[in-house]
């Protein structure tokens, strides 16, 4: 039997964590592991996902789990989807802003709908990435604009048409990665620009919606001139998005599990996320020993 301050501080560390699901349905092994933890949000991908039906009652199976607030998904649209492709489904924020603002706020609403009655009530975009390489890049045509105040626009009117639906929208890469054409997925990218142009240009969408975002995806970007850590570990990186930029809302990591952090063991990375001020970590693998092992160093991290 464990003690109410251990059950307090095993509650505390989870309500910092969003984790995944194998499959389709829950396990007798993922129930255990949701009650163990008690993260404060699911994010869903393809593999969760046979239809908006199925994912609407996997969504409903986890009702029980009082701590789990966020039920969040990746819905870009164009080449980043997870949802079954259909009349919601969004082309690439290229193409969205290439409709013009009008057309892209009625596309936007109807995807912000259909999310809200599938039980999802976040999505991880819009992008606010500065277009960089091919179309096919990491970036590319999942950037609105190479320009900083169009992608701010249309930013906007991604924002708002979701919390309309009361789905809030998560901006990310942050800081940029239209910085780089390296997929952060595969390695650690390293951004291709100093701090003052990236200040100028890169960093812009941030300050002008510092105050219509509530959430912000941390990337794992590497700026050896402000930090020797990723800006999804960095304290200075954090000190930054409060304070450069002005941001006041929740911020969160890319998946923990990229090979961009493939340098530090689980256990470090949860320690580095707990020093870098970030306020919540994305485990997306779905692997339950992962998880369990990363909310068990948060537990003792807490515990000192």
């Amino acid at each position: 039997m464990t003690s109410p301050r251990l059950e307090r501080l095993k509650k505390e560390a989870g309500g910092r964590f969003f984790v995944s699901l194998s499959g389709t349905a829950l396990t007798k092994s993922e129930i255990s592991m949701l009650r163990e933890v008690s993260p404060c949000g699911i994010i869903y991908f393809k593999r969760n996902i046979e239809s908006c039906g199925s994912l609407q009652s996997l969504i409903g199976s986890t009702k029980c789990f009082e701590s789990i607030q966020f039920h969040s998904i990746d819905e870009e649209g164009g080449r980043v989807r997870r949802l079954p492709k259909d009349y919601y489904s969004l082309p690439s924020m290229k193409e969205l802003a290439a409709c013009g603002k009008e057309a892209a706020a009625e596309k936007i609403g109807i995807l912000a709908q259909k999310l809200s009655e599938i039980g999802i009530n976040m999505d991880m975009a819009p992008n606010v990435d500065l277009r960089s390489g091919e179309d096919d890049s990491i970036v590319g045509d999942r950037s609105f604009s190479e320009d900083p105040g169009t992608v701010s626009e249309f930013a906007a009117i991604y924002i708002k048409k979701m919390r309309e639906a009361g789905v809030f929208p998560v901006i990310k890469h942050f800081p940029g990665h239209g910085t780089t054409v390296i997929d952060s997925h595969s390695e650690l990218p390293l951004i291709n620009k100093p701090y003052e142009d990236l200040f100028r240009e890169d960093l812009v969408p941030y300050r002008r919606l510092a105050n219509a975002a509530g959430f912000v995806m941390k990337a794992h970007l590497l700026l050896p001139e402000i930090s020797p850590l990723p800006a999804s570990l960095s304290q200075e990186w954090d000190k930054i998005l409060r304070k450069e930029t002005g941001f006041l809302g929740i911020s969160m990591t890319d998946d923990i599990e990229m090979h961009a952090l493939d340098i530090f063991p689980a256990k470090e990375k949860t320690e580095l996320f707990f020093k870098s001020g970030t306020d919540k970590i994305l485990i997306c693998s779905g692997r339950e020993e992962t998880i369990l092992e990363m909310h068990e160093a948060a537990v003792k991290l807490l515990e000192k």
